[in-house]
């Protein structure tokens, strides 16, 4: 072979490497919402519907890369991060597929796995400089808790600015049995006083036990830190034993000059040490390197809760969004090197309301993110949202009352398993004013998994849809 075949063989193999590179065949796909909005059940039902395409039975007729017959294969592939834990795909299946189907457990730490998508290239630059007429897309599915998510903005403030935040929240505070006890503790502590670890743990797991049940028992999904409602392995550690104070400007800005010890410069202290060594580390390690975000929205569980819950609902939504704004300042964009260009925002559990009501639940999460994506400048990210289920539960069908025919869906109560048939109720279009939450509430019905075969793909709504937005320009 010729110095000048060698040379240019050798240029073309470093142009198809450059080619795999700038078409970004390798991408991290991050998946998290707010407390109960199904993302193991989403991930799972994602992950059952990929390994299972390419059947005689087209599932996902609106992804392009099988409605062109371009699909060859996906297989699960060993996961490149090897300190992060696996998602337990294969626990989530047994409980879908058991005797009695069971939902699987919420997410409660950061899990990944990995698929390998083989696929046909359209005809164009990639495919010319292929070796053969097939390429692979790598996809890393990141499950990590929305709480993680909540806790972004705290890097931009202040204790001092954080302190005034949480308690503009007093209000919502307030409906909790534990809010007095905390208020109480807070109001007998000396703030010049040289500070005593008991205490301060003791204060910090009042406060812990207030966010816990504001947002388990009362259904509020506003909670910083979010480490106080899923601790892990910072169970016990000084790091976690921090909590806002009811001060004015005043006040802080005297307490700013008491020693180093005091309680007030400990709390401080606390306060920015979980903003550099918690929060800091996981959107440096994580988080800047993610490419696609999905965001779970369950809608329909917050208009059951309540007005302030609902409202509650949509402050955080308006958080994580603003979250994407990567453009703020200078030092955040340095610091995180954002990468995601595709955000995708999801109402879950699309099947538990009949198919007439379904775009209204696309409108109503909308509407709910307007405020933010009206005067948001994302730099180079794309916002979408849609209405899915990963896993339907239900089955559509039709009545007829009084001679008219009404949209229904049947499945069985989570509850207690019994088989119902019901309109699940009217969604709003856009968020309810005040006066209507005073004239009447919501109902929605909770479902248990439907019974299916180990090797039947569950059935599901739009993730079709879902997989073309998220995936279809790098499958080209």
């Amino acid at each position: 072979m010729s110095f000048l075949s060698r040379s240019f063989n050798r240029v073309s193999q470093q142009t198809k490497e450059l080619i795999h590179r700038s078409n970004d065949h390798h991408i991290r796909l991050a998946v998290t919402g707010l407390s109960g909005a199904g993302k193991t059940a989403f991930i799972t039902g994602l992950v059952n519907q990929l390994l299972n395409t390419g059947d005689s039975v087209n599932q996902l007729p609106l992804w392009q890369v099988t409605h062109h017959n371009r699909l060859i294969g996906i297989k699960r592939q060993m996961q490149p991060d090897m300190s992060i834990a696996s998602f337990d795909y294969q626990t989530a299946m047994q409980l879908l597929l058991s005797e009695t189907p069971r939902w699987p457990s919420s997410t409660r730490n950061i899990s990944e796995l990995r698929l390998a998508i083989k696929y046909k290239p359209e005809q164009g630059l990639l495919a010319k400089l292929t070796d053969t007429t097939t390429a692979t897309l790598y996809v890393d599915i990141v499950d990590y808790p929305g709480e993680w998510l909540l806790d972004l903005p705290m890097l931009q403030l202040t204790y001092q600015q954080w302190c005034e935040q949480q308690f503009s929240r007093q209000i919502i505070w307030q409906t909790s049995p534990y809010y007095q006890a905390y208020a109480d503790a807070l109001a007998e502590l000396d703030l010049n006083a040289d500070a005593d670890e008991q205490v301060l743990d003791a204060i910090a797991k009042l406060y812990q036990q207030l966010l816990q049940d504001l947002v388990l028992k009362q259904g509020f999904y506003y909670a910083q830190p979010g480490r106080m409602l899923l601790p892990g392995d910072l169970e016990g550690a000084p790091v976690l034993a921090f909590f806002p104070l009811a001060l004015s400007n005043e006040q802080h800005q005297q307490y700013q000059q008491a020693h180093k010890n005091s309680y007030y410069q400990i709390l401080n202290k606390r306060y920015n040490a979980y903003c550099e060594q918690v929060i800091t580390p996981f959107y440096r390690d994580y988080f800047a390197k993610f490419d696609r975000q999905v965001v779970l929205v369950d809608c329909l569980t917050a208009l059951n809760r309540g007005h302030q819950q609902f409202n509650d609902m949509s402050f955080a939504l308006n958080q994580i969004l603003q979250s994407f704004q990567f453009g703020q300042s200078s030092w955040f964009k340095r610091l995180f090197s954002p990468r995601i260009d595709r955000l995708l925002f999801a109402a879950s559990k699309v099947d538990h309301v009949s198919r007439d009501q379904q775009s209204s639940l696309v409108k109503l999460l909308s509407s709910i993110l307007q405020p933010s994506r009206k005067h948001a400048r994302f730099d180079g990210c794309h916002v979408e949202t849609m209405a899915i289920s990963a896993i339907k539960a239900t089955e559509h069908g039709i009545v007829k009352q009084d001679g008219q025919p009404v949209e229904v869906i049947t499945g069985a109560r989570l509850n207690d398993g019994a088989a119902t048939t019901l309109f699940p109720g009217q969604v709003p279009d856009e968020v309810p004013n005040a006066s209507f939450w005073h004239q009447q509430g919501f109902h929605f019905q909770a479902f248990a998994p439907k019974k299916y075969e180990s090797n039947q793909a569950f059935e599901h709504i739009r993730l079709d849809h879902l997989l073309q937005y998220l995936l279809g320009d790098k499958l080209l």
